[in-house]
């Protein structure tokens, strides 16, 4: 960090970062626990539904329980990266360090997949799963008998799964609502403590944070890290939250149009870099079919 940046670790303030206390999450985190533990005696699991909107918690709680009590057994898969059943796979059996071979079939995955299932009961969490884009992994990882987790932004997305499917993939569902100001302030304030420089902070000024974020603990944790953005990458940013997702062409295009002086495009793929890097955009795809959406939308 930089000689007088009040930022001093910012992994607790990331996305990626799962704490050791979750507050305000008892119920959510005893359901899950109940639903997962049969798999610690190599039963069958109740397939979980979390639902609720950005920034509730869904995946720092799954993800921790998976991690405490189920290592080895256990798989994670972020389906805004992941999209297709051919990648899901992919994913999942590297994540069981099974190696995949050249571009292997869908089937043929499914089946590498259904033989690490036949010998111990295994947990598949498959985190934004509205962003999957056909049903057919479901029906692989129904076939090889694991037991699924899965957590929507978008409850119903659920709905639009074909009815053959929700009838053999009965589902417990769990709800994440949006934290209330008192208890986004006291997650602040805990994440802060392992973050910023005693005192950088006045505490009103967390109040005010959670205030302003209503509810989404990601949109609040993020606005520490605006302050690292120089200008062209806040009117990049602001691009986003008005248009939505864009392609890279069409974003650079944008951002083009909004300024007297505009970086070269070797400096606007840096600025990216360094804004997917901080967790306050995500990005999908290759090469000049990169596309970027904010996380926190």
């Amino acid at each position: 960090m930089r000689e007088g940046s009040i930022l001093i670790n910012e992994l607790p303030l990331t996305e990626a970062f799962i704490p050791t206390r979750l507050l305000f999450r008892e119920g959510q985190l005893k359901e899950i626990a109940r639903c997962l533990s049969p798999a610690l005696r190599n039963r069958k699991i109740s397939n979980l539904f979390l639902a609720g909107p950005t920034g509730t918690g869904k995946t720092s709680v799954a993800k921790w329980i998976l991690d405490t009590n189920f290592q080895g057994q256990s798989a994670y898969v972020n389906c805004w990266k992941y999209q297709t059943a051919h990648d899901i796979l992919s994913e999942l059996l590297l994540t069981f360090q099974i190696p995949v071979l050249g571009r292997e079939s869908t089937s043929n995955l499914a089946t590498k997949f259904e033989k690490i299932a036949r010998k111990r009961q295994v947990i598949v969490f498959l985190d934004e799963a509205d962003r999957i884009r056909d049903a057919e992994v479901f029906y692989h990882l129904i076939k090889s008998g694991a037991g699924i987790v899965l957590a929507f932004t978008r409850p119903h997305s659920l709905f639009r799964l074909p009815s053959r499917l929700k009838s053999s993939l009965p589902l417990t569902e769990v709800e994440f609502p949006r934290y209330s100001s008192d208890e986004l302030t006291a997650i602040l304030k805990d994440r802060v403590e392992y973050s910023l420089r005693p005192g950088a902070l006045a505490p009103n000024l967390l109040k005010i944070i959670a205030t302003l974020a209503c509810g989404d603990a990601r949109v609040a944790l993020e606005g520490y890290f605006m302050s690292k953005l120089n200008e062209d990458q806040r009117i990049i940013y602001e691009i986003l939250r008005t248009k939505g997702k864009l392609d890279s062409g069409s974003l650079y295009r944008a951002y083009r149009r909004e300024v007297r002086d505009p970086v070269a495009d070797r400096a606007y793929r840096k600025y990216m870099r360094k804004m997917v890097e901080l967790g306050l955009v995500r990005e999908t795809g290759k090469s000049r079919w990169k596309v970027y959406e904010l996380l926190a939308e």
